[in-house]
């Protein structure tokens, strides 16, 4: 059995490829730059194609320098930007640029989405209630998290909801491309702020934070562990990468809960 992973790491200003060991040896890396589309009003979007293209040419050029094993990876895993939207199609195409964790156009809709008759700095003290009680936490009124970016792009661009299946995170949106599947881990979904995290060992939806956030459940992937195999390297992505087809994919966590790990803050 292969004693290296492949690891991919998206950053907002592009995703870095690297070669470890399975004990945690660097071996080698690369990085490609993306573009970061701003624009009016707190835009801030990026092209998923462009992540891809990046992690192609980045596996493509440490094949080049004979970084990658010849026995293959025991595994792939991928870490990212966290807090970003990616609207996907029925073929698991993106049907538009992604929005990022730095748009903050959502911010009206989030503002209308957790206030009430009575407000505290923002809130309805009810719905803040529920929230922290099932989630740890509350929207951002920044408009920043995902369920704002889902709420504002519903809004503002409503020709695009005919053709949207599923919204992922960036890191989610990877982990398809490379496997085919579509989920979310259990740290990636928590700022949608739509599941309860009560048992860390059983995030789910939860009924009623759908319904606050008027976001349907068929809208969202199914959950795993970080730790779970999400699934295996399709035959397409394999060709593009210039790897073997079948490799693990592990189904990873945002960059937040990666740097804490990385760290050795906690185990």
């Amino acid at each position: 059995m292969s004693e290296y992973v492949l690891t991919i790491d998206l950053g907002t200003s592009g995703p870095k490829t690297a070669v470890f060991t399975v004990d945690g040896t660097y071996i080698d890396g690369e990085f490609e730059p993306v573009e970061l589309l701003l624009g009016d009003n707190g835009a801030a979007e990026q092209r998923p194609q462009d992540w891809w293209s990046g992690i192609v040419a980045g596996v493509r050029r440490l094949t080049e320098r004979g970084a990658v094993p010849a026995e293959g990876f025991a595994a792939i895993s991928v870490t990212s930007q966290w807090s970003g939207t990616v609207a996907v199609g029925s073929d698991d195409q993106p049907v538009c640029d992604a929005v990022i964790w730095m748009d903050s156009r959502g911010a009206d809709h989030i503002g209308r989405m957790v206030g009430g008759p009575l407000r505290v700095q923002g809130y309805d003290p009810r719905k803040l209630r529920r929230w922290i009680q099932l989630t740890g936490g509350v929207p951002s009124l920044s408009g920043k998290d995902p369920v704002a970016h889902i709420a504002w792009s519903r809004s503002q661009r409503p020709e695009l909801n005919a053709v949207t299946e599923i919204y992922l995170e960036p890191k989610d949106w990877l982990n398809l491309r490379l496997t085919g599947v579509r989920a979310a881990t259990y740290d990636s979904i928590v700022m949608t702020w739509v599941t309860d995290n009560r048992d860390p060992s059983n995030v789910r939806y939860d009924q009623e934070l759908l319904a606050l956030a008027g976001i349907r459940r068929e809208w969202m992937p199914d959950l795993v562990p970080a730790t779970a195999v999400v699934g295996f390297l399709t035959e397409r992505a394999a060709r593009e990468l210039g790897l073997s087809a079948g490799i693990p994919v592990i189904g990873g966590t945002p960059d937040v809960q990666s740097a804490a790990v990385g760290s050795g803050a906690v185990r």
